[in-house]
């Protein structure tokens, strides 16, 4: 895969404050020849209207990332909301298996000749590789989670032993009732 270029354009090198006013003319629709003699105004340096078009062009380009990005995080916390169970890890798999389902299933067939069956698999072998990380993460803290938990009521019935041996009796009792029942 091809390293991108890093850009270096005017724009890029003017002061903070001024790059910001210029991008918030280019949202706000100004003109590119209008931009661009507003920067000549403020540097005294002349910039080309194809290079105001070239930055306004990767500027929207990044606006519409960040807009996805967003879009994406607003699905995987409303999935996460809806189930509670669910951990943002979680979330972050569903979304990316869904989106790898919906290319692959809207790949012309044309196209699937050129793909390098062993980038596909690698690819694939990633993912799969993530879920069973995240699987035995969970697995794992599952089993410290219990651990715990055992350890706390192991210290509860000890003091409830020692110190309250009523309750301990009617807790006890309870639970071999409950114990029944199952």
């Amino acid at each position: 895969m091809a390293r991108k270029r890093r850009k270096h354009s005017k724009i890029d090198k003017l002061s903070p404050e001024l790059k910001a006013t210029v991008e918030d003319m280019m949202k706000a629709d100004f003109t590119y020849a209008e931009i661009a003699d507003y920067i000549k105004d403020q540097t005294d340096q002349p910039i080309s209207i194809s290079s105001v078009c070239r930055y306004a062009a990767n500027l929207n380009e990044s606006v519409e990332t960040l807009r996805m990005a967003q879009e994406n995080f607003r699905v995987i916390m409303e999935e996460i909301n809806k189930y509670p169970a669910l951990d943002t890890s979680e979330g972050i798999i569903r979304l990316l298996s869904h989106n790898v389902l919906e290319s692959i299933q809207n790949t012309p067939e044309e196209k699937w000749k050129n793909i390098d069956p062993e980038a596909l698999l690698k690819q694939a072998t990633s993912l799969v590789k993530a879920a069973a990380y995240k699987k035995n993460m969970d697995l794992k803290n599952e089993d410290i989670l219990n651990a715990g938990f055992e350890q706390v009521k192991s210290m509860v019935f000890e003091a409830m032993a020692r110190e309250r041996p009523d309750l301990y009796k009617d807790v006890a009792k309870f639970l071999e009732e409950k114990r029944s029942d199952i």
